[in-house]
């Protein structure tokens, strides 16, 4: 039995009594499923100089833009399951509480869970984008590329360089999304 100032049952009592709830989330909803955080006892940014990946050096630098493809390659987000976090959203979706789900993750797990509108404010890991021309492809189209050895693919269109459609530091949110 749950004591009454649980935190659960109080999150519980205001759930009951909203009309509405606006969730956001972070990597914290994740971790479960498998993806570090980046600040966490085992986040990202303790094993990697968070300075040396922003867009100013990924534009300027091939090792860099090397560097990120390769790190993509081996990121745990594309074999990531939901987890109960993720599914939580869902069923409050569809009990008609939640209309919208702004995330700071990247890795649309929200989606593959079965959220309907989930705002990624930091971007997205399914989806690479030209930074010159803004061709936007399939994530897994680029991935091929870099398997078979482009080690820094360039856009196939007009030639400018592509990146992960997530936001760099140093690089702008997008508008539509703040």
């Amino acid at each position: 039995m749950m004591p009454a100032d649980d935190p659960l049952r109080v999150v519980a009592s205001w759930l009951a009594e909203a009309r509405e709830v606006l969730i956001f989330t972070g990597a914290g909803i994740s971790t479960e499923s498998g993806i570090p955080d980046f600040r966490g006892p085992n986040g990202v940014w303790r094993t990697r100089d968070p300075a040396r990946y922003t867009i100013q050096n990924f534009v300027a630098d091939p090792e860099v833009r090397r560097e990120t493809w390769r790190n993509r390659l081996e990121s745990p987000v594309d074999t990531a399951q939901p987890n109960a976090g993720h599914r939580a959203v869902v069923d409050l979706e569809r009990a008609g509480l939640v209309r919208v789900v702004v995330t700071q993750n990247i890795d649309g797990l929200h989606q593959q869970a079965g959220s309907g509108d989930v705002i990624e404010i930091h971007g997205t890991t399914r989806r690479a984008g030209c930074l010159d021309c803004g061709l936007r492809l399939p994530m897994e189209v680029v991935l091929d590329r870099v398997r078979e050895g482009d080690d820094d693919p360039h856009c196939e269109a007009c030639g400018g360089l592509m990146k992960s459609a997530t936001i760099s530091f140093g690089q702008a949110l997008i508008e539509a999304d703040v």
